[in-house]
Order: C-alpha cells, then structure tokens, then sequence
C-alpha cells in the first residue's frame, strides 16, 4: 500500500502516451477556443502542428508555451515563451514569471513579472488582475527557499482527492480524523471538511463556513451526550483568509493548521502555533516553510507521536481528482539546508524522496508501526458520491470505477462542479457586499460581479457532459449496452 513515490511518473507518464494516443488535430480557431476555455491538452497539437509551418508566429509560439505550463513541461514552456517575447507578446512575460515560480526559481519569476509590468505601463496596458499578489507570493517563495528544512520523508501515497482522509493510519493516542459528515447532525459543516478528536473525545476541531470563509472552530461534548454549537477557537487564528484542517498534538497546546491569503506561498499553506497559558489565547501562526508548504495547496498535518512519524497532504503534483500524502519524521529542532546546494529546488519540491533520507537509515520499522495500525484499525470507508451508472448499478466510491477512463472523466466532472459552486458562493458574497457598498467600492464589486458571470456564460463545458462520457465509458468496459 505505501507505494514509492518513483508511481508519480509512472502515472504521469501513462497520461501523457494516452493524451499523444488519442490526440486530435483540430482546425486553428478551434484550438483557440478550447485554449480560452482552459482546454490546454486538446489544443497543443494544433498549436504545434502549425508552429512547423510558421515558427516565428509570436502568437502560436506563445499559445503553445502556455499549454505547455499548464501540463507540467515548464522547460518547453519557457522556450516557446521567451519566442514569445522575442515577438512582442506582453503576455509571455507574465507566463515566464508563472513557470519560473512553478520551478522555485523564484528570483527570475520576480524579474519576468517586473518586466511585463514595465512592458505593460510603457504600452499603456491594463496588466492581469492580481499581479501583485503575484510579486508578493514570489518573494515569499524567495525567502522561504533560503530556509527549506531537513525532513526525512519516509513514503509517500497517490490517494483520491475527496477520500485521503481515510489513509492517514493514526493510533488511538494521536486522536481520530473523519469526514465532517460523519459526525452528529448538529456538527454537520456547510460543506465537507475535515474534523480532528483526541483520544479523549470530549472535544471536536473543525474547519466552518462563517461569512463565506472557513474558520478553526472547537464544539464540547455536554452532559447527555450532546454537544456544544461550533464556535471559533481563537481571534488570533481566524482572520478574513481560510483557516482549516486543525490537528492538535497530545501535549493539547501545540496546533497545526492549513491557511490561505497573502501570507502563503500557495492555496492553503501549514502553520503551526502554540496555546499562551498566560495570555489565554494562541500565539501568532508561523508558516512552516518548505518543503511542506509549496506553490499549491499543502494541508492537514497530522503528527503521531507515539511511532514517531507525521503526514500531510498536497496537490503539488497535479494528478487529476489524486493528492499526495507525504509520511514524514518529525524534527525536535530544525536544521535547513546549505541555501547554496544545487539540489534545493528539488528537495524543497520533495522531486523525489529518497534525495531526503538519510545514509544507512532504515526507515521499515517506521512503515510496519504503520501497517500494523492498518491491520488493528478498521478504516472508515465514506460514501465519496452517488454516481448512477445504469439502473440497479450505482458508485459511491473511485474504487467502484472498474475503467479508469470513465473514472478519468468522473473526476472531471466533480472538479467541475466544485468550481461551479466555488463561483456561485463567491458570486453570492458579493452580490451581498454590493448591496452595502457606496461609490468606488460598489462600482468594483459590480465589475467583478460581471466577470464572473461571464466567465459562466463563457464555459462550454458542464459536469453532466462529463458523467456522461462517464458514463458510457465504465457501460462500454462492463459490456452494458447504452440505450
């Protein structure tokens, strides 16, 4: 079960052959409207097909080095890329900064989104939205590489995104982690999340949705069996940002949490604080920094110490519908490494693993501890979705899915969705703070407002022509004709 990480490639590798198998050469413009839609896979073909014919096209050269950064091979990207500011398209100076921050080269992602700035001002320009968010999170890239700790990695697991939750293999001293739906009605969270009891279980952490963000909240077990409503942990810990995923150590001070906002280097980063007896209340959250954190989205540290080991979750990789958990030994003390070693980047990536451990350790009694609790522990299998396949043939799990192709699919209609209802809540925040706003702020809101109705309006796909192909897929590999 605790497969090396070396599967990565493998898998990545078996995507790419099935993307170069099945790959369609569409017309010019149809390829640019499949670009627009975010449909990079589909459309690099016939951007590369039609660079053979026009190699200095800054268009096609920039097209296809932006397809290129979203599938991962960001050394073609930057080739294809500088072609296009070589040509004089503005974007490709922004595109640079992107693949160089996605390669922890985050001094030259500073200059190339400095330079689009420039270029930008100098042609009268309007720039992207969020450029300075940008600049911000690469000088937090910046300093985080110059600090990245020494974590021996020991393993590392390829899961489903929405059921990760059941491979973290804790023992009873260390607490329990379930899916929020589990837990009594009255603690049900507005959306799925993930909640944390100690051993004790008189005490329940937990991320919720208070005013459209999450927040770390704590309910108390009562008299009779009941519990307390959710309430917030701490105004030290909850700002306007997402705070969720807490995990509480056994020493019930030391409080460790996944964070988004400008303070992170990517979507949600890990933080950790510490309870202030004195004082009553938690001390400041401090980013744990690389390599547990990264440009993506890093959560739900979990630390056992009674064997001595520790996980976390990322979706750094970019499997479709997969994360990556990380099994880690915890450090009494952080030492980091030479900020001039060559294989920085690599192991603040955690590239590959085995670059972390060290010489002559043997880390299988670590993973026995961890199987053994697997055998003595019955793991919680919840219900991930209800996928109707044909009638009397129903999924509630990726396992049920016997043709990866249609699994493929499936997740890329849950993907989907999860943005549709990220838009529609965002949409419905700020529909709610336009009806408060007055003069400028008000006129902004609205605008944002529009984009993000027209980015709706613009989408031609939709989760149902997914189930669909789905559908007909998983039918075609069990044999079922399609009616």
């Amino acid at each position: 079960m605790y497969r090396n990480r070396y599967i990565i490639v493998a898998i990545l590798m078996a995507m790419l052959c099935q993307v170069c198998v099945r790959a369609e050469i569409y017309t010019l413009d149809e390829a640019r409207e499949m670009y627009k839609a975010g449909r990079y896979v589909e459309a690099a073909p016939t951007f590369a097909k039609e660079l053979k014919k026009k190699p200095k096209n800054g268009s096609l050269n920039h097209w296809y080095g932006v397809c290129l950064y979203y599938m991962g091979e960001y050394e073609q990207a930057l080739k294809y890329l500088e072609k296009g500011v070589e040509r004089k398209v503005l974007l490709s100076n922004y595109y640079i900064g992107e693949v160089y921050a996605a390669m922890y080269r985050f001094e030259e992602a500073l200059e190339a989104y400095n330079s689009y700035i420039a270029k930008a001002e100098k042609d009268k320009k309007e720039t992207i939205a969020g450029i300075e968010q940008r600049l911000s999170t690469a000088k937090i890239g910046q300093r985080m590489m110059r600090g990245v700790e020494q974590v021996q990695v020991i393993d590392s697991l390829i899961v489903d995104s929405l059921s990760f939750i059941n491979y973290y293999k804790l023992t009873p001293e260390a607490g329990s982690l379930v899916m929020s739906q589990v837990l009594p009605a009255s603690l049900h969270a507005d959306s799925a999340t993930v909640a944390y009891i100690p051993q004790r279980g008189d005490v329940i952490y937990m991320g919720e949705v208070i005013d459209g963000n999450y927040d770390l909240c704590v309910a108390n077990n009562l008299m009779g069996h009941e519990w307390s409503a959710l309430h917030s942990m701490s105004e030290v810990l909850n700002n306007a940002d997402n705070q969720n995923y807490p995990f509480l150590l056994s020493d019930g001070q030391t409080l460790y949490f996944a964070q988004d906002g400008e303070s992170s280097l990517g979507g949600y980063d890990l933080y950790v604080t510490m309870f202030n007896s004195e004082r009553g209340d938690y001390m400041l959250p401090q980013n744990m920094g690389m390599p547990f954190n990264s440009p993506y989205n890093d959560f739900m540290l979990a630390i056992d110490e009674s064997i001595g080991v520790g996980w976390f979750v990322t979706d750094r990789n970019h499997i479709p519908g997969k994360l990556t958990i990380y099994i880690f030994l915890p450090n009494e003390t952080k030492t980091v490494y030479d900020s001039d070693n060559e294989m920085l980047a690599s192991l603040a990536k955690l590239s590959r693993i085995a670059d972390t451990w060290q010489e002559g350790a043997d880390y299988a009694s670590y993973l026995d501890a961890i199987a053994a609790i697997e055998r003595t522990e019955e793991v919680m299998k919840v219900k991930e979705f209800t996928f109707v396949v044909c009638d009397n043939l129903v999924y509630t799990h990726s396992d049920d899915f016997k043709n990866q192709e249609a699994l493929r699919y499936y997740n890329q209609a849950r993907m989907l969705q999860r943005k549709i209802d990220e838009r529609t809540a965002q949409l419905e925040q700020l529909r709610d703070k336009y009806e408060h706003a007055i003069g400028q702020e008000r006129a902004t809101i609205a605008a944002e407002i529009i984009a993000l109705e027209e980015e709706a309006l613009q989408s031609n796909e939709s989760p149902q022509m997914y189930e669909n192909r789905a559908r007909r897929a998983e039918m075609a590999f069990l044999g079922i004709v399609y009616e």
